[in-house]
């Protein structure tokens, strides 16, 4: 998924088998320290005394993560009676800490992390749709640098790096996915873990030979004349047909004891997502989007918003649990089902 600007050190892995198993081992662990030490999922939410219910939701500055400020700028999550705190954290694993510990009553990721706390004994339930990939608006691309030699396919990449935003992730697992298909050893691939907002600054100083990033970055490394695109690495995730990027969740205990504050939570979402995927509110969505994220007004112009969905199931989930399957980053295998909230 999308994150939001910031500033980490650079960390060189060598991707083999071996370090994946042993990576999800240690993102178990952590997932389960930080249930050892959680908040109380069980917790009742009151009403205000003006009828309102506050909660707080926690996501990223970017156009996957787009849904919460939309529906707090625009009156939606008001017209469900919702009092919302937009809480915008800067990398993935704060969505889960911020849910687990009681900060935030739910928040946006990609269902890979929810599957990898449901492995890990954390009761995180998938409650609302999020940013969809379809084949004609995939969201995340392969770019290599501008005037790149020798790299023009995906054969080319054998033995290169190629920065994701973290190790199994959906980026990072889509690549892999599309080298093997094509061919390539991916244990030759030296996977380099950046943030998306580092990627131009490597490019230009040669310290990786491609990048899988996701929207809105992609347009403006496009933009600054630093990058080209290739192909999506999301083509090889569920043989071209959609599935979701993202998703909102939250912990099984609020859910089972704040069912009313679900309900009105989905229906904000439903009615942002209308609003959203209508091409009338373009400029007004990215106008929105740009306050949030501050990028160019030349990015804005080239990018292609991503399209949301309302409806969860299992289908739109099961095919990034096969691919995390695929490459031996879950301990067992996950059904879809059983992390989407009413359908386990």
């Amino acid at each position: 998924m999308n994150q939001a600007p910031t500033h980490t050190r650079q960390v060189r892995i060598m991707v083999t088998k071996k370090t994946r198993g042993a990576v999800a081992l240690v993102v178990a662990a952590a997932l389960s320290s930080l249930a050892a030490c959680g908040g109380d999922g069980d917790t009742v939410v009151e009403e205000n005394a003006d009828g309102t219910t506050s909660i707080t939701v926690a996501t990223v500055a970017s156009d996957s993560g787009s849904q919460a400020f939309y529906a707090d700028s625009l009156g939606f999550f008001e017209d469900q009676g919702l009092e919302v705190t937009v809480k915008v954290v800067a990398n993935v694993p704060d969505l889960a800490a911020a849910v687990e510990s009681g900060d935030a009553q739910f928040a946006l990721t990609s269902p890979t992390s929810v599957a990898s706390a449901s492995t890990a004994g954390i009761n995180f339930r998938i409650v609302a749709g999020g940013a969809i990939y379809t084949v004609d608006n995939p969201g995340v691309w392969i770019m290599v640098p501008a005037g790149q030699d020798g790299i023009t396919s995906v054969d080319d990449l054998e033995g290169k790096s190629i920065a994701v935003n973290a190790l199994n992730t959906m980026p990072h697992l889509s690549t892999l996915a599309t080298l093997d298909d094509a061919g390539v050893d991916v244990d030759s691939i030296n996977s380099v873990t950046l943030d998306f907002t580092q990627v131009g600054q490597a490019f230009e100083s040669n310290q990786v030979d491609a990048a899988t990033v996701t929207a809105p970055f992609n347009y403006q490394i496009e933009s600054d004349g630093i990058g080209t695109t290739m192909l999506s690495p999301y083509d090889a995730v569920n043989n071209g047909e959609d599935f979701y990027n993202t998703i909102w969740f939250g912990e099984q205990g609020f859910i089972d004891s704040n069912p009313e504050v679900v309900d009105t939570f989905r229906a904000a979402i439903a009615e942002t997502n209308a609003w959203a995927n209508d091409p009338a509110n373009e400029d007004e969505r990215k106008a929105i989007l740009q306050e949030v994220t501050s990028l160019t007004d030349a990015t804005m112009e080239d990018m292609q918003l991503l399209l949301f969905d309302d409806e969860v199931s299992p289908e739109m989930i099961q095919p990034l649990m096969d691919l995390m399957e695929r490459f031996e980053v879950l301990p067992q295998p996950v059904d879809a089902a059983s992390i989407i909230a009413g359908t386990d």
